[in-house]
């Protein structure tokens, strides 16, 4: 082999890193300082992007959204500053997490609840009382298959079309709620039959049409996210946090996501619901990727 070619590899990861460290995106650089490369927010260099974020236009938008008291508008600001690397130490969010919690009393919101409670666990909230209760409660309800059923019981079917109305949607915020406890040294019992779940389905595939997906858009890359809507790399990423990520069964995931990548090595958008600014739809993505390389990063643990 050439050493051109050699290098290429290597190369081609250090631009992929500088991109992602690039300062019009402080969001990003900070993330992939804290989590991606593990530096100290002692750094000076890390408290130069920390302090960029936290002067940034766009966090204030998100707290903008806390000032118009609506229910979605407080989760997808929790969302966007749990994605940020941010928590309760960094920003000032107790004051609305009261109105947050009696928000999922209300029918239309519980669907949101497991992935209210990962973001409150990214934010530094485990300890919280309410919190702390509902995510010892959260998993009481897993089925056999792990899976949790679709919490509308007046419907007949869901997109998820998994036997006695499954729902992969649902189950995804679990995972993704798993994956925050056990970096936070909490493990619970039921992860490993929420992770057989996964590896029995190929991640995203039907259990009796392994060619399948389970739902379409599921299987791309999907961000900003909600509770119904999650692209790929953040299932890839629950299953490598949870050490789950190199069974044989995740080889067809891995290939789906891999396909999303550009001759550049970096990340495509699919679909995006932007109630943040994460980059245009069809193009090259800074949270994608991001997304992808922790996967891996995780995936080698």
């Amino acid at each position: 082999m050439a050493k051109e070619e050699l290098y290429t590899p290597i190369r081609e990861k250090n631009d992929v890193l500088n991109w992602l460290l690039e300062d019009g995106n402080p969001e990003v650089k900070y993330r992939t300082m804290t989590e991606l490369l593990d530096m100290s927010k002692d750094e000076s260099e890390v408290k130069k992007a920390y302090n960029s974020l936290l002067s940034s236009g766009t966090i204030s938008l998100v707290m903008d959204k806390f000032k118009l008291g609506k229910e979605w508008d407080d989760v997808t600001a929790l969302i966007a500053l749990a994605e940020f690397g941010l928590t309760r130490n960094d920003i000032s969010t107790d004051d609305y997490i009261e109105r947050i919690i009696k928000s999922m009393n209300l029918k239309d919101m519980k669907c949101s609840k497991i992935l209210l409670l990962r973001n409150l666990v990214l934010l530094g909230y485990y300890e919280h009382a309410w919190v702390k209760k509902q995510v010892f409660s959260s998993f009481s309800t897993m089925r056999e298959d792990g899976t949790f059923r679709c919490l509308d019981k007046g419907k007949r079917t869901n997109d998820s079309k998994l036997p006695d109305m499954g729902c992969y949607r649902q189950t995804t915020t679990y995972l993704l709620l798993a994956a925050e406890l056990k970096k936070i040294g909490v493990v619970f019992p039921e992860f490993q039959q929420l992770i057989n779940f996964y590896i029995n389905n190929h991640v995203v595939f039907q259990p009796n049409n392994p060619e399948k997906l389970i739902i379409e858009e599921m299987a791309g890359t999907y961000y900003p996210f909600d509770h119904v809507k999650l692209g790929l790399q953040m299932t890839m990423y629950g299953l490598s946090v949870l050490g789950a990520a190199n069974h044989p069964n995740c080889n067809k995931a891995w290939a789906l996501l891999e396909s999303k990548k550009d001759s550049n090595g970096k990340y495509v958008l699919d679909k995006s619901h932007p109630y943040f600014k994460v980059g245009k739809i069809g193009e090259s993505n800074k949270w994608i990727t991001l997304y992808a390389l922790l996967s891996e990063k995780y995936r080698m643990l």
